[in-house]
């Protein structure tokens, strides 16, 4: 039990999604099983909806996943504020230290700088993992026969198509002309001009196919899958320098606002000030106002690009690890089976893909099944839930090595090879994987020997000490 002050504390998802939902109910009930009051949103709240939660539940401390302070609307002061990045891409950083107060916490799912968070931040920075509940401790695996060889559960992000298109690149380059001409490119005749002749036909997030080739070629020259050493910095830099050839004119209509990171909310606010006269819930009815006048948030400023650049650093990495590791345990066996959202997508998955896992129990009792349950990281930061959740029910992880495995959230910091895991290399895979699988008793000694350590150190309880402890500090 928690010896501190009680707490109560809000967490919010980064999307509405069953993930995160699952994480942050989790934490929650970590909380409250510690004595302290926690409630859990199962959707996003906006900077206005979570003011206006913080004071009808007399919350002090709010917990965001992926998210920071919102500078436009302050948090009530007696709230402390604690970001968990789980994700990172190379735009998070875009005036990333000034979202922080010096008494907020910034945790990272594993080692800050190794999953990209190299900005100095004015506040504490830790790391802090996902946790398992005492239902999947609890989960029963009476009945279950391991009939699987080697399974995957996790989602994709969807594959790009590298197909050339003359006339969409023609017309791209010809509306880069125009809109590159001084003054007369960003005027609103010319711009209604190419909204009328290339909107239609050019999408607004387009691409050229040789730029898109050029920065995948980038990435597939610099990155080695399977091998936990991402950098995604570094290859944002090397497309970043390469794209500049291909800089692309945005046709967001002129005048009309964009408003990225205010620097407080009367910057926002004040010409909207006099309207309301002091009435009501002003920061609400601004915010209103503001919706129906027209004026938008960009979500995330990014032109297309820019947000091609940010996909290939971070998400193509992560298709180029699975389709190795497919290829790899199908070169070990014909019992695979893969399970995940976004799977459908991509050719080198259907031989093998058997759908989306709609329940907990559904997916615990796959990692019960699977001899083997493949897993894989770009950044070699291993303590993630599958790998949690996976060795809470005895199953077998085989996870690759990685430069950062001594590094918080590294395999190595917690777990013990052939103790607690099975790991493997690129080139030591084939071998590994038959000889475990060939193993059937040294399996379930290692995955029973898992369990334990789970109990001990790696409930969600367990996590939330761990952050009222940084609170109190």
């Amino acid at each position: 039990m928690s010896t501190s002050k009680s707490r109560r504390i809000l967490i919010t998802p980064n999307v509405a999604s069953p993930y995160d939902q699952r994480m942050v109910q989790g934490l929650a009930d970590g909380f409250n099983r510690i004595g302290h009051f926690a409630g859990a949103m199962p959707t996003p709240l906006s900077a206005v909806e979570l003011y206006q939660a913080c004071q009808s539940l007399s919350i002090d401390t709010v917990i965001q996943i992926n998210r920071t302070r919102d500078l436009a609307v302050p948090l009530p002061k007696i709230v402390r504020h604690v970001a968990w990045f789980q994700d990172v891409f190379p735009e998070t950083l875009s005036g990333f230290a000034e979202r922080f107060r010096g008494d907020d916490i910034l945790y990272a799912l594993g080692d800050a700088a190794v999953l990209g968070l190299v900005t100095p931040i004015p506040c504490r920075v830790g790391s802090l993992f996902t946790g398992v509940d005492e239902a999947t401790l609890n989960f029963s695996r009476r009945g279950l026969v391991q009939d699987i060889d080697m399974s995957l559960c996790g989602a994709l992000p969807p594959p790009v198509a590298l197909t050339p298109s003359l006339r969409t690149d023609l017309l791209w380059y010809i509306d880069k002309l125009i809109g590159g001409v001084p003054c007369l490119g960003r005027s609103k005749g010319i711009w209604a001009v190419r909204r009328l002749l290339f909107n239609k036909y050019v999408p607004v997030d387009y691409v050229p196919y040789a730029a898109l080739l050029a920065i995948a070629q980038v990435v597939e020259g610099f990155y080695r899958p399977l091998r936990g050493e991402l950098d995604i910095h570094m290859l944002a830099d090397a497309m970043g320098e390469l794209s500049k050839t291909f800089s692309d004119v945005p046709m967001e209509p002129p005048g009309k606002a964009i408003v990225e990171e205010p620097d407080t909310l009367s910057r926002l606010l004040k010409p909207y000030a006099a309207r309301f006269n002091g009435r009501g819930d002003f920061k609400a009815r601004v915010f209103r106002f503001l919706a129906k006048e027209g004026t938008y948030f960009a979500s995330d400023g990014l032109s297309p690009l820019a947000r091609a650049t940010s996909y290939f650093a971070q998400s193509y990495p992560r298709i180029m690890d699975r389709r190795l590791l497919i290829q790899l345990a199908a070169g070990v066996t014909d019992s695979l089976e893969l399970y995940g959202s976004g799977l459908a997508l991509h050719d080198f998955t259907r031989p093998y893909y058997k759908g989306v896992i709609e329940s907990i129990g559904e997916l615990l009792s796959v990692y019960c099944r699977s001899k083997i349950n493949l897993s894989n990281n770009t950044h070699g930061l291993g303590l993630h839930s599958r790998t949690l959740e996976c060795m809470a029910v005895g199953g077998f992880i085989f996870m690759h090595d990685s430069p950062h495995d001594t590094k918080a959230g590294g395999m190595l910091t917690e777990f013990e090879p052939d103790v607690h895991y099975g790991r493997y290399t690129v080139e030591s895979f084939h071998e590994d994987a038959t000889r475990w699988l060939k193993d059937s008793e040294g399996r379930i000694r290692v995955g029973m020997q898992a369990v334990e350590c789970i109990r001990q150190r790696h409930c969600w309880h367990h996590r939330a000490l761990q952050i009222i402890e940084d609170l109190d500090r």
